[in-house]
């Protein structure tokens, strides 16, 4: 009893910020997090304001409701790539048949059917041909885009608001409050559609036997076969949803702009899918979220938002799609094993053996049969503190002393929070790469018997200084005198160059004078780099 008891301790000794830090969500409540304070710091006046706020939740209504259906068939295991041009096929063919005299309910009708049989066709093509998701729904996507242009004629179809539809507005229009009793003085009804698909959503996926059989289909198909689940019908019906939350979604948009052009719902698709991986949906199947995938294209709503505000228009959307594409994937790989104790056990441990007991500590290394994995994870957790100081040091520095701040394309605001960790990514990876092959090369010269892996090891670790790089780079953008600088990054390779030379000696088993060889080899082609870039950049200037 006592030992249950004991167990049971220690698993609520976890506390509420371990179990969120566990939880699927937790990137896309981080990112909200960080985008919230980062639009209240740029322009906290029209940020705050309540019609901006209802835009921001309105931006999210497409994403939001196709990302619920999206969420469930990846759950299921599977992914739909065409929902935006079916989105904006579907959009069409309302404007078009509209414009032709047909009735409003007659047309939502028969485009929710078209949607049905749409979704159920790809499911039995992905279901029963053994076709996989990704060809058919690329050939899907290409397929629609092309139909799309033939209802339109390449034209932008327009409903006129003299004539504009009662039941269309239902599904997507705006409704005028006027400024005087209500602090929002128009209000989207996509809103009320976007959380009321949420509650549906949640419900279907943790309530429901459905929801559980898809978690099950897309966690071990065979042992979902082997229990009774017809995994196949539980794709299709997922199919089904996608298509049909695609076409309402298409309606909804259709009545908020009143238009639909060729060009409507391009690059949907990447965004949807984006958002559910965010939010915390497995990208192999078995795990989802209804809510993270909200919050995931609110994510989205407000990158977008802030980049207005920020004078940037919408020019660095694509790129920041690109980041939180990645980072989620980043988020959804380590989120596997997530814990408080992490940081410490791969990082900060192997850095005080490494400051306190340098040469016990690559010994171990040498004995350990450890692979790269665990030095990869110190080499990106260290990345990762060096660019979060960069950041809260750029912006606080910026907003006390106000120092302008300019490091290649980088500056204090929105653009910094996705350039400085790819450059900081970027930066940290080139120069533990070259360093690694220029040492590899030289002691493979002097007869080394271990391999590549085994000086990669010793120059991830050996970089371990390399945490302080945010000094220089700083000194830089807020143009500081040449000869600081480079006192700065003389004071980062100093201990680099003694815990290469550790390394070397250890892990290769060298002498003392062939380890510093090895080294000194290193030091002068990195050099030959150094001239020649100088060079370089000097004919440019």
């Amino acid at each position: 009893m006592a030992e249950v008891d004991a167990s049971v301790s220690r698993d609520s000794g976890l506390g509420i910020t371990s179990r969120l830090l566990q939880s699927r969500e937790v990137g896309a409540i981080l990112a909200v997090l960080v985008l919230f304070t980062l639009g209240s710091f740029i322009r906290a006046d029209v940020f705050l304001s309540a019609d901006n706020l209802v835009g921001i939740i309105r931006n999210t209504a497409i994403t939001a409701i196709i990302g619920y259906g999206m969420t469930l068939l990846m759950v299921s295991g599977e992914f739909d790539l065409s929902v935006g041009s079916l989105m904006a096929v579907c959009a069409a063919l309302v404007a078009t048949m509209y414009g032709s005299g047909y009735p409003i309910l007659f047309i939502v009708l028969l485009v929710l059917f078209f949607a049905a049989i749409y979704g159920l066709f790809q499911g039995l093509m992905i279901t029963k041909l053994g076709l996989p998701s990704l060809i058919v729904t690329i050939g899907t996507l290409t397929l629609l885009r092309g139909a799309n242009l033939v209802i339109l004629g390449g034209q932008t179809a327009t409903i006129p608001s003299d004539n504009f539809p009662r039941l269309l507005f239902y599904i997507g229009g705006v409704l005028d409050l006027g400024t005087d009793a209500f602090l929002v003085s128009r209000f989207p009804l996509q809103i009320v559609w976007t959380l009321l698909f949420l509650v549906l959503g949640y419900y279907i996926l943790n309530k429901t036997a459905f929801g559980y059989r898809a978690m099950f289909t897309g966690g071990n198909k065979e042992s979902a076969n082997r229990t009774g689940i017809k995994t196949d019908h539980v794709k299709i019906i997922n199919f089904m949803l996608v298509a049909l939350l695609a076409a309402f979604a298409g309606m909804g948009q259709l009545a908020f702009t009143q238009a639909v052009s060729p060009s409507t719902g391009q690059g949907v698709e990447l965004i949807v899918i984006a958002s559910v991986v965010i939010g915390g949906t497995n990208l192999f199947g078995g795990e989802g979220s209804m809510p993270g995938t909200f919050l995931g294209a609110l994510v989205f709503a407000l990158t977008q938002n802030i980049l207005v505000l920020a004078g940037l228009g919408v020019q660095l959307f694509q790129v920041f799609t690109g980041i939180f594409i990645i980072a989620a994937v980043l988020i959804e790989v380590l989120s596997r094993d997530l814990r408080l104790e992490y940081l410490t056990e791969e990082y900060l441990s192997p850095l005080k053996s490494l400051s306190t007991e340098t040469e016990s500590f690559f010994e171990y290394v040498r004995g350990d049969v450890q692979g790269i994995d665990e030095p990869l994870i110190f080499a990106a957790v260290g990345t990762v503190i060096w660019a979060v100081a960069t950041l809260i040091l750029m912006t606080v520095v910026d907003t006390i002393l106000g120092w302008e701040f300019s490091f290649v394309i980088v500056s204090p605001g929105v653009s910094a929070l996705g350039t400085v960790p790819l450059i900081a990514f970027l930066l940290t990876a080139g120069l533990l790469l070259l360093t690694a092959i220029f040492l590899h090369a030289s002691v493979k010269a002097l007869g080394t018997r271990r391999d590549f892996d085994t000086t990669l090891q010793g120059v991830i670790y050996s970089f371990a200084p390399a945490v302080l790089l945010f000094v220089p780079v700083l000194l830089i953008g807020w143009s500081f005198v040449t000869p600081l600088v480079l006192g700065s990054v003389v004071l980062i390779a100093a201990p680099i160059l003694y815990l290469l030379y550790q390394s070397t000696r250890v892990l290769h088993e060298f002498s003392s004078r062939n380890a510093l060889l090895a080294v000194g080899a290193t030091i002068v082609l990195w050099l030959a780099v150094g001239v020649f870039t100088a060079t370089q950049i000097g004919i440019v200037g």
